[in-house]
């Protein structure tokens, strides 16, 4: 679910950015409210990409920490299974 959130907005971010510069290529020369306009776009993505970094870092650690909680469990699990075959006897 995550992966298409970040697909949508990125493609939605490169369909805003391409008429930001599609319109902004169609004048002699931009003025100064469509230089500002691009400017934030620029600072927008940014910022949404340093967000996504920020994300799969933290999405990293948490499988890290997943995969330490399951090694934890199947320990316990095969010493209560030995304890288990051990007082059978």
């Amino acid at each position: 679910m995550n992966k298409i959130n970040r697909t949508v907005t990125a493609r939605a971010l490169a369909i805003l950015f391409a008429g930001s510069v599609a319109f902004v290529g169609c004048s002699s020369s931009p003025d100064d409210a469509q230089m500002k306009q691009l400017n934030d776009l620029k600072e927008e993505v940014a910022s949404l990409q340093k967000d996504v970094a920020a994300k799969e870092a933290q999405k990293s650690d948490l499988e890290k920490q997943i995969a330490e909680k399951n090694a934890k469990l199947k320990k316990c699990n095969d010493d209560q299974a030995i304890v288990k075959t051990r007082l059978a006897k």
